[in-house]
């Protein structure tokens, strides 16, 4: 084996101990470097975002404020337009146009903010609708576009007024001078704006914000986009690689793009970093360079000398009384050593043997006593199970990491430590027994869950086993316990009995919704047949005829069916609203005047209502229904021969997120409703009500009117104690109409009569796939002096309609078919015809068509059933009747 020399090592020792150290602090400190500049521009972009935030958010708020104000003076502004009066008015807008609501611009601002001439609005134009949404909301915000004639990014604001609307364009050049500016300082920053669509508002090139090009295609901005509340953003933007952020400009919805190119931002970091490293260890190569050049003159020459001599001593070679080298006066010890040497290294050889031996026994006990004591800690560290041991007064005496963790013991506690410390009575009491069991032999030990509490009170759910410790005698002197915190387990076990019984309920109401939605449709088609031929046996049989008062309750039948079926709608959340701002308290007050007419006199109904309540935004019917089944309910928990009462109260809530709601309480003192059909009681049909005295569908009902206006009921009883039903209500939030409430009208949507007939015409083309529903309608029109064609689907109406080129004065056609269906089939009369009148009919009550086509396009909405009369009705109305 060849051994190192001193130079070797002193060489490998600055390698490994110096050299890769400083190598791994530098790769390090790069990285350190690297990330600190990622921090940087992270503050940076959060701080230029802030700073665009609050400039368009004051500039645009000073807008809405002003065109309010225009809006709130609209009747002055009419008055001064008509006279043409000038009025100089300061606004941030390029102009402001008054609208009156056939279109008609009655007043128009100039690029002065002055009235203009009335030859001066002739030459301007306001922007067109279709650059506005159809969310509701007011003010309404167009896309962003580039107007011409302005020379400038423009974004239009619209507002009503009691008149019309007003309609301003902002001059949204001053952000777009503004983030210029900043791109002149930091030419590298990526700086864009964009509106809730992803169309650029703001951006370096400004071709592409004339184009109103939209950037939403982008990965990256499709994700700032999507994200409500802006987020971090690491990827790819037109080729180049950038690290930003965005941030969302609300209420408007706007989103801000900041970014940096990742390789401008670390290239010089990395490069700075390099640099400096490569002269630190060019330097440093020069220092040990020197120093190895002292340390082989000064000390390894010395030593090699004496290592020679030793060696020939060794090999006996060599005198005792050999001379010593030559060495420097610094090292002249080194000649007392050699001497002293050799006078004992005849005592020392003779020992040699023996000592090596006995220091290798030793050498290797001590190894092993070592690696099993460290062994033996690592392993009691590395559990997360708290171990510890107790004498026999219960003191600790011994533990590991995990033990002080468990009980919040940082630093461990000078003073003797119990568990009683730790524990209630209770749970000392029976950890006592459980130990003296174990000491005796009585129990081995097996697991228990006991109750504790750290040092700062919180609550811990341990389990814990232990073992008896003998001493040399064999007596028992402590017990080892071992101890694991399940609180967050018995917790989490909780929670996910509690999630999963909340999700199999929603589930399950999810499900009958969706079956009673298909249900009732199916209901509404086979009703319509009924109430049809009903009707037509109706009209063909005398007054005085007794089958006359048959028909009646079979009509009767059928409406009450319909009503059944509106009833299911209701909970499958598909019927129609018509929502509007209820005052809470005054429909809680009305209502229950109402019912007191039907409530026994030995009930005792009560209203408690809060003052200053918030509206809410439903439907009032809705709000109505289901407060009278509430109160019904109650009523039957009391029954109709007993004393009770019935308690209706309001009050505010704040719900978790801190936004305002309204609870609606119904209590009674009833009979309670049992635990075991607690979870069924929201159930569609389910009752326990005598056979005809009830449907089943009074708390489904409620269950979806309240999931539909955002709520939730809740409900706390108890057998023999009464019941309480608790639901709340969003208020109605700052806002005029919300379109995605509004729904069609309750029965018919009635259409202005064309301005285009000239003449009555009778042939009614009559589309439906129910053979029954088509018989009885062609039969009843037929009855009234139409001339009626029939078809089975969107297809075969299509071909009638070509057939008859232009006879056709009517088209009643069903929503719902199989093949082409209604809704594509009015797509393609529209574009071929787009001025025949249609009646769309449907049996699920959606009324889409009639919400998104308004009457002057010819169109109404008939949901099923229906009457005869209540089509000859929209008949006459289009004229054609």
């Amino acid at each position: 084996m060849m051994e190192r020399g001193l130079s070797d090592v002193i060489q490998r020792f600055l390698r490994r101990s110096l050299l890769i150290p400083l190598l791994v602090l530098a790769v390090l400190g790069t990285c350190g470097l690297v990330a600190w500049r990622i921090v940087q521009l992270k503050d940076e972009h959060r701080l230029i975002s802030w700073s665009v935030d609050g400039y368009v958010s004051n500039f645009l708020g000073a807008a809405d404020e002003n065109l309010s104000l225009l809006a709130a003076v609209s009747g002055l502004i009419d008055a001064a337009a008509k006279k043409d009066v000038p009025v100089g008015v300061p606004l941030p807008y390029h102009r402001v146009f008054f609208i009156q609501p056939d279109r008609s611009t009655v007043a128009v601002y100039g690029r002065g903010m002055n009235w203009m001439t009335a030859g001066e609005r002739a030459t301007v134009s306001p922007p067109p609708t279709s650059y506005f949404s159809s969310t509701g909301y007011w003010p309404n915000y167009s896309v962003p576009y580039f107007r011409s004639d302005l020379n400038s990014v423009t974004v239009a604001t619209m507002m009503p007024t009691r008149w019309g609307t007003v309609v301003g364009e902002l001059d949204l050049g001053h952000v777009h001078r503004l983030i210029q500016a900043y791109f002149r300082k930091v030419p590298h920053r990526i700086i864009w704006i964009m509106d809730r669509y992803g169309n650029l508002i703001v951006h370096p090139d400004v071709r592409k914000v004339q184009e109103q090009e939209n950037m939403a295609h982008e990965p990256l901005i499709a994700r700032a986009l999507a994200h409500p509340e802006g987020t971090t953003l690491l990827g790819s933007l037109s080729g180049t690689t950038v690290y930003g952020m965005s941030w969302r400009i609300e209420p408007w919805g706007w989103v801000i793009l900041v970014a940096y190119p990742l390789g401008s931002a670390i290239y010089p970091i990395v490069m700075a970093a390099f640099c400096g490293f490569t002269l630190f260890f060019a330097f440093l190569r020069l220092v040990v360079w020197g120093l190895m050049r002292r340390l082989r003159k000064g000390v390894v020459g010395p030593v090699e000398s004496l290592t020679r001599v030793v060696q020939r001593l060794a090999e006996g070679r060599g005198d005792a009384e050999e001379a010593w080298p030559q060495v420097q006066e610094t090292f002249a010890e080194l000649g007392i050593f050699a001497q002293r040497f050799r006078e004992m290294s005849r005592a020392v050889q003779e020992r040699e043997e023996a000592l090596l031996l006995r220091q290798k026994a030793l050498v290797s006990v001590q190894e092993s006593l070592a690696r099993s004591e460290r062994r033996y800690r690592e392993i009691l560290e590395s559990i997360d199970e708290a171990y510890f041991e107790l004498d026999t007064q219960g003191v600790v005496t011994f533990h590991n990491s995990a033990f002080v963790r468990l009980f919040g013991l940082d630093p461990p506690p000078a003073h003797p430590f119990s568990l009683a410390d730790m524990a209630g009575a209770e749970t000392a009491e029976a950890m006592e027994a459980f130990f003296r069991d174990v000491a005796e032999g009585r129990s081995t030990g097996q697991l228990q869950v006991l109750a504790f509490h750290d040092v700062h009170g919180s609550a811990k759910t341990v389990e814990i086993s232990a073992q008896p410790m003998h001493g040399d005698d064999k007596k028992v002197v402590g017990i080892r316990v071992m101890a694991r915190d399940i609180t967050a387990r018995i917790e989490a076990e909780k929670k996910a009995k509690e999630l999963e019984r909340i999700v199999s309920h929603a589930q399950k109401m999810e499900s009958l919704g969706t079956l009673a939605s298909g249900i009732a449709h199916e209901f509404n088609n086979l009703l319509q047949a009924m109430t049809g031929y009903v009707e037509l046996l109706a009209r063909h049989t005398e007054a005085d005829d007794r089958k006359r008062r048959w028909i009646v309750r079979v009509q009767e039948a059928t409406d009450r069916g319909a009503e059944l079926v509106r009833r299911m709608l209701t909970f499958a959340r598909q019927d129609d609203a018509n929502p509007e701002v209820v005052d809470i308290n005054r429909l809680v007050h009305e209502t229950l005047a109402f019912l007191r007419q039907n409530i026994p006199r030995r009930i005792y109904l009560e209203e408690n209502l809060s003052e200053n309540l918030p509206a809410v935004y439903a439907d009032r019917l809705q709000l109505e229904q289901l407060l009278i089944n509430l109160v019904v309910n109650a009523r039957d928990a009391i029954g109709e021969d007993a004393e009770g009462s019935i308690r209706v109260t309001t009050a505010k809530a704040t719900f978790l997120d801190g936004t305002q709601g309204v609870v609606l309480t119904v209590s009674d003192t009833g009979r309670g409703i049992p635990e075991a059909i607690q979870e069924r009681i929201f159930d569609p049909f389910f009752t326990t009500k005598e056979p005809g005295k009830g449907t089943g569908l009074g708390l489904s009902t409620v269950y979806g009117v309240v999931k539909r206006l955002g709520g939730t009921v809740t409900f706390h009883s108890r057998p023999g104690q009464g019941t309480a039903f608790f639901v709340t209500l969003p208020v109605h939030a700052s806002r005029t109409t919300d379109q995605a409430m509004v729904t069609a009208p309750s029965k018919a949507s009635r259409p202005s009569k064309p301005a285009d007939l000239n003449e009555i015409a009778r042939t009614v083309l009559v589309v439906d796939d129910e053979k029954d529903i088509l018989e009885h309608i062609s039969e009843g029109l037929a009855d009234e002096g139409f001339h009626v064609l029939t078809a089975s689907s969107g297809e075969e109406a299509l071909a009638v309609l070509q057939r008859e080129a232009g006879g056709v004065h009517a088209l009643i056609l069903d929503e719902n078919m199989p093949g082409m269906g209604g809704t594509a089939c009015l797509t393609q009369v529209r574009r071929l015809y787009p001025t025949l009148p249609v009646i769309l009919t449907s049996g699920e009550h959606s009324g889409l068509v009639s919400q998104q086509r308004a009457p002057s396009e010819h169109v109404a909405f008939l949901p099923k059933p229906y009457r005869l009369r209540d089509l000859m009705e929209l008949l006459c109305g289009f004229g054609v009747a």
